[in-house]
């Protein structure tokens, strides 16, 4: 596994949701889960949706368009109170959204009306923390811009602890909030459905019966992400604490004096460290820095490593104790809160899903959809019987099930990826590598985990999708460039990170001997076997569909294009 990188462990993050919720449901308190810490993560949004979280909170529009660009349609909350210029994307993006500004509320009633909705709003009350919100006394005024827009629904009121000042949650203050929610129900006339409590922060009050009544939502990340007690920092004996994992490597290991040897200044960061004088330290440098994680907030998984310092991009670490690590060792650190902010959001940082998917064995068995009369064709009779040489069975149509790897032959691009995320069962996690001329459907995909490859060709309107979103598009002239492997490492990297596997999409006009007709043109069948080692070495692939041929194509192009997925399954020359 490349270093940097940090495991994200999907199940703890779901059993972590799932022991929330059944705590704050048995209280009469639904969950919005917090997903900003993760950049808004599709992966882990849907860990805690499979958690049963009511609803995902984000504070930024670009992660909410993550989420929606992923397929995923739960409710979602904007968290930061949204500024004027935002307004219609919020109303746009977002079901609910968190509010303390008049013009912000009117700006959001205009939108929603041009729109032909009706955007749902929670008025913030100042509680102390001095974050967001309006003081008791200006609380009637905002509301009744919020009741009396017809593009705006009152939903309730909420406050926010511990996130500026450190200012805690007690009994007395949401009681202060329920009768200020209480109060706006008698002035308009209305039943509030939301009053919404605050944070992780509000657990240890829910958990000692402390919560009023009426305080029936919370909005919780750090303790479903972390599995400690948002107050203390202590771990909570019923969640898991390991959903978040860094790891760096080892690349120097060198006894050093423990004391600085000139005069000393500040550090890089504006910071003037201060060193106790230990004599002769066995110190290591791990491949990470400040520019990647919050150093403070780091913790060496194995006890006798401790951590001394940081630069930019070098971890210092004292190995007197641990002297068994070696140059080109793996080194593990936990990390608070801030530290797994900061590895999420640092580009240097693989990310990579650990459970679920990660010890199951390979597939038992392709299951293949195809025209029966590409089927029958003796060329891909043989293909079949390949296959089964190779040792996996064979079947046809049907569901797909656990050991399968589904295999589609469709004639065309058009119904590709329509048909590949119909058909398989649990398709939330994959990854998508597609190898073709041209991009077709493959842009309606999810672009943090789309890759694609051999492109000869593309439409303006493509073009302008492909770099709006940041998809992986690995030209011709890119190959011609770099090189195939680096091409594929490329590919490979951005489908498999934060994904279970992937999907490979192999399309007749990409490769030299699919597509007669241009014999020089695209991947050479060189190029195209080593695309497909590679892709066998992956161990990611969980499903392939194979375009652009139908009933009447060419025998030579069925059979190099049944040759490469030989070679995709893990076929060598040799065995």
């Amino acid at each position: 596994m490349p270093t940097p990188s940090l495991s994200i462990d999907l199940d703890a993050i779901a059993a972590n949701a799932a022991a929330v919720v059944g705590r704050c449901a048995a209280a009469g308190v639904r969950v919005i889960g917090v997903t900003k810490a993760t950049g808004g993560s599709p992966q882990v949004a849907r860990a805690m949706l499979r958690g049963g979280v009511a609803g995902l909170g984000e504070s930024r529009l670009d992660n909410v368009r993550r989420l929606r660009r992923a397929g995923i349609g739960a409710p979602v909350t904007m968290l930061r109170i949204p500024s004027v210029t935002e307004a219609a994307d919020v109303v746009s993006l977002c079901d609910v959204s968190l509010n303390s500004e008049a013009l912000v509320l009117e700006a959001l009633g205009r939108a929603a009306e041009e729109q032909g909705r009706v955007h749902d709003v929670i008025v913030m009350v100042e509680m102390g923390d001095r974050r967001e919100g309006v003081a008791p006394a200006e609380l009637m005024p905002l509301c009744e811009i919020a009741v009396s827009s017809p593009g705006l629904r009152l939903t309730g009121l909420g406050a926010n602890f511990m996130c500026a000042s450190g200012v805690l949650p007690t009994e007395a203050k949401l009681a202060v909030l329920v009768e200020e929610a209480e109060r706006v129900e008698a002035r308009f006339g209305v039943r509030l459905d939301t009053v919404s409590g605050g944070n992780s922060a509000n657990l240890p009050l829910l958990e000692a019966g402390a919560l009023p009544p009426r305080i029936n939502e919370l909005r919780v990340g750090f303790s479903i992400l972390r599995g400690e007690n948002a107050i203390t920092g202590a771990p909570l004996d019923w969640l898991r604490g390991d959903a978040f994992t860094l790891e760096g490597e080892l690349v120097e290991m060198k006894t050093k004096p423990s004391m600085p040897e000139g005069e000393t200044g500040i550090d890089a960061f504006g910071n003037r460290p201060s060193f106790e004088d230990r004599g002769d330290r066995v110190r290591g440098i791990v491949n990470l820095g400040r520019v990647d994680i919050r150093l403070e907030g780091l913790t060496a998984r194995d006890p006798d490593v401790e951590i001394t310092t940081a630069s930019s991009d070098h971890l210092i670490v004292d190995l007197t104790g641990a002297r068994r690590f070696a140059v080109g060792d793996t080194v593990a650190f936990g990390l608070d809160y801030g530290a797994l902010v900061q590895a999420f959001l640092s580009p240097y940082v693989e990310k990579r899903l650990a459970g679920r998917d990660a010890a199951e064995a390979g597939p038992g068995r392709v299951r293949v959809f195809a025209d029966p009369a590409l089927l029958a064709r003796e060329e891909t009779q043989d293909f079949l019987q390949a296959i089964r040489e190779f040792g996996l069975g064979i079947e046809t149509g049907g569901e797909i099930g656990p050991g399968d790897l589904p295999l589609w032959m469709p004639p065309d691009r058009g119904p590709t990826w329509e048909q590949i995320t119909t058909d398989l069962p649990d398709r939330v996690e994959l990854g998508l590598l597609w190898l073709d001329s041209e991009p077709g459907p493959a842009v309606a995909a999810e672009p943090d985990t789309l890759a694609l490859v051999g492109l000869r060709a593309a439409t303006p309107e493509q073009s302008e999708i492909i770099r709006r979103h940041g998809i992986l598009a690995l030209t011709m002239e890119d190959i011609d460039l770099i090189g195939i492997r680096e091409a594929m490492r490329r590919a490979l990297g951005r489908v498999t990170a934060m994904t279970e596997g992937f999907v490979l999409v192999l399309d007749a006009s990409v490769g030299r001997g699919m597509e007669p007709d241009e014999m020089e043109a695209g991947l050479s069948y060189r190029e195209c076997s080593t695309a497909m080692e590679l892709v066998a070495q992956s161990g990611g692939l969980r499903g392939i569909a194979m375009t652009g041929f139908d009933p009447d194509a060419q025998g030579a192009a069925l059979k190099a294009a049944h040759g490469y997925l030989m070679s995709a399954l893990g076929k060598r020359i040799l065995g």
